[in-house]
């Protein structure tokens, strides 16, 4: 019972994370603190399927909660505020959470013009630690990133690191 209830299971899992091809943050932490929560319950015996069930909603809701609400959408939010409002000078802004302790900066140095496209230099530095209640995850990431960020006609964003891999803001 227990090999087939692990089995649909991880179905279950892999069918939810393929399902949506472009998964996000939140997608992902529903799956994981789905799966965590429901092998949480069955390791502790809980056999009844109604018990085991609500065990994995109350992780899969967890799980997307501390996924979407995360100081990576913090820091891109004031990243992206403070591209749009920096002068064109070298400016400086960073951000604080109280409840985590985690904190970014952001520091343009310099603005241009390709053509009609807006372009500014940066330095990102974030310190974030991933508070996950889930079993075995959860970590540290400490980086400053060196980078230009232009702004397209639409408005959107794009950085650009090294070797020019676009990523869009």
């Amino acid at each position: 019972m227990l090999k087939r209830n692990l089995k649909i299971l991880i179905l279950i899992s892999c069918l939810i994370s393929v399902s949506a091809c472009q998964a996000n943050r939140s997608h992902i932490g529903a799956v994981l603190g789905g799966t965590t929560t429901t092998g949480s319950c069955v390791a502790m015996g809980v056999n009844d399927p109604y018990a085991i069930g609500a065990c994995a909603m109350i992780g899969a809701f967890a799980g997307a909660n501390i996924m979407y609400k995360s100081d990576y959408d913090v820091h891109n939010a004031v990243f992206v505020d403070h591209l749009n409002t920096a002068p064109n000078t070298p400016s400086y802004t960073n951000w604080f959470n109280s409840k985590t302790g985690n904190n970014g900066t952001i520091k343009t140095t310099k603005s241009y013009h390709k053509g009609p496209i807006k372009c500014t230099d940066y330095e990102a530095s974030v310190n974030i630690t991933n508070n996950w209640p889930l079993i075995g995850i959860g970590d540290v990431n400490r980086d400053t990133i060196f980078g230009v960020a232009c702004q397209m006609p639409d408005g959107q964003w794009v950085e650009y690191y090294g070797k020019g891999n676009g990523v869009s803001k």
